[in-house]
């Protein structure tokens, strides 16, 4: 009777344990995806405005010097 007091707690706290390092491990594994998603965004975002806006600059450029400013 006594040895039901003992056990059944320290089987609960193992198995939370265990679900909790469980649960750990996942985010850790969702954050680094994460992370390796926003090294790409920071790489490839510049590339991709300087594409964008550098024949836009060159349009004004040329309305501008078809207008004489």
């Amino acid at each position: 009777m006594a040895l039901e007091y003992i056990v059944g707690p320290v089987l609960a706290l193992l198995l939370g344990m265990k679900f909790t390092d469980l649960k750990a491990k996942e985010k850790d594994a969702k954050i680094s995806a994460l992370e390796s998603k926003i090294e790409l965004i920071e790489t490839e975002t510049p590339k991709k405005m300087m594409a964008t806006l550098v024949p836009v600059a060159k349009a004004v450029q040329k309305l501008n010097q078809q207008v004489g400013l």
